[in-house]
């Protein structure tokens, strides 16, 4: 009987590229934030050790872009070597930022270390320290920034005895041709495989837990508002025929992370000195409250705290505050920014306020008052509810116009639409209706 075996699952982690803020982070933070993707790696490389596993896989992007820096490769062939000090193997393709170069790497990497080949499939046997079968790992590297080859119909083992692991950096997209077009059903009705360990997509997702599993487990490092959260891996545990135990390993030194505080609900905020006391007490709250790890996952360490948070403020809502800074919203904005970076420094970890966003309207009579008096409120509501149920979501799109994207390439963003996600179609929908309502009012006091 094949023994379990325990591995790490990684993916993105874009070694060398740097964190995208507004403005030029202080002295005291610029360092960290220019590591931040490699401190993320180490800590994945230590858990690797700490955690004893059996194998690192790696499922693409390890680079930011082909030309990869001398210094992160530098980098990365140093820490394979210490996993190789340690007997733990790495297997790694190459993704669409970091196709197979033809002239090679700029540095050797130990012999613990297996690249898969961009030309065709590879099987590889993972063997422990006696030197008997516990897996195979089978993968196939990106030959350019494009791969419209459909490379997983080639993945092939002898056979079921022990685990088999498929390494695939994928959109899961049936009709991409940029990130091999596949889909999930194509993959989770293969039986000869009991793991895919994907990587490209930025958020961690397990899609089956069933056998065979699949994966994202995310970016290691966020680099911008567009990768919230906390970046990790995955630690999976696993035996031939049985479903996968997942657990989270958040490594991220530094956290993206959107607040967004609504004035409405806050009718004790008389001006902008009001609002930074409550924003900085909101701050320490964040600070002080444990992330939410991804997909419901257990986190695979205990107490886990990044050095810091980027932030960006939403301020929403309707309130007196709005009609206080109507007109000047970009001076508030800044403002308060200003404000905030003073009262937050020198917090552990750290709260570096990035930027302020202003979107608040003006104060109007209760909603359910409104609701109660006339129809046409009441028919609103109702429309609004409309839209909002996912059923009926294709119907919006349709009304919403070309300039809209809802299934956007995070890779190849298009420069004449805007990227559209669940939660900026549900804010759409709940502008429009407060916009209305606005309008409604407005002529009903001229009448």
């Amino acid at each position: 009987m094949a023994r379990r075996i325990r591995f790490l699952h990684a993916a993105d982690p874009h070694l060398g590229s740097l964190l995208h803020t507004g403005e030029k982070l202080p002295a005291s933070l610029e360092e960290l934030a220019g590591k931040a993707t490699m401190t993320a790696f180490s800590r994945i490389c230590a858990a690797a050790v700490a955690n004893r596993v059996d194998f690192l896989l790696l499922a693409g992007d390890l680079y930011e872009r082909e030309a990869r820096s001398i210094r992160a490769a530098r980098f990365l062939a140093e820490k394979c070597r210490e996993l190789d000090e340690e007997g733990i193997p790495v297997f790694i393709i190459a993704g669409n930022h970091d196709p197979r170069r033809e002239e090679g790497e700029f540095f050797d990497l130990p012999g613990n270390v297996r690249v898969f080949s961009a030309d065709e499939a590879e099987c590889r046997e993972v063997k422990d320290r006696k030197g008997k079968l516990v897996a195979r790992v089978v993968g196939q590297s990106y030959r350019s920034r494009s791969e419209s080859r459909k490379m997983h119909e080639a993945y092939t083992v002898p056979d079921q005895e022990v685990c088999n692991i498929a390494l695939l950096h994928t959109q899961l997209e049936p009709g991409n041709t940029n990130y091999v077009p596949c889909s999930l059903p194509e993959l989770t009705s293969r039986d000869d495989f009991h793991y895919w360990a994907l990587g490209h997509i930025h958020r961690c997702r397990v899609l089956s837990r069933d056998v065979p599993a699949v994966a994202y487990p995310g970016i290691p490092q966020g680099r911008d508002f567009g990768e919230t959260g906390p970046g990790g891996c995955l630690l999976v545990e696993m035996a031939p025929g049985e479903p996968a135990d997942f657990s989270y390993l958040p490594v991220a030194p530094v956290v993206w992370q959107r607040v967004e505080f609504s004035l409405t609900g806050n009718p004790d905020l008389k001006n902008l000195t009001d609002l930074e006391n409550r924003l900085v007490e909101k701050a320490g709250e964040l600070a002080a409250t444990p992330l939410e790890i991804p997909e419901g996952l257990p986190a695979a360490t205990g107490a886990w705290q990044p050095d810091g948070y980027i932030l960006q403020w939403v301020i929403t809502g309707r309130g007196e505050l709005h009609n206080l800074w109507a007109g000047q919203e970009e001076e508030a904005a800044a403002e308060l920014v200003a404000a905030l970076r003073r009262k937050l420094e020198g917090r552990e970890p750290f709260l570096w306020t990035d930027a302020v966003v202003i979107r608040t309207a003006r104060p109007l009579p209760r909603i359910d008052e409104l609701l109660a008096k006339n129809p046409v409120f009441r028919e609103l509501a109702e429309v609004a509810a409309y839209f909002q149920d996912p059923a009926h979501r294709e119907e919006l799109l349709a009304n919403l116009g070309r300039i809209w994207d809802p299934a956007p390439d995070h890779e190849n963003l298009a420069e004449d639409r805007f990227s559209l996600d669940e939660e900026t179609l549900a804010a759409i929908i709940d502008r429009a209706r407060e916009l209305i309502l606005e309008r409604l009012v407005a002529w009903g006091e001229k009448q």
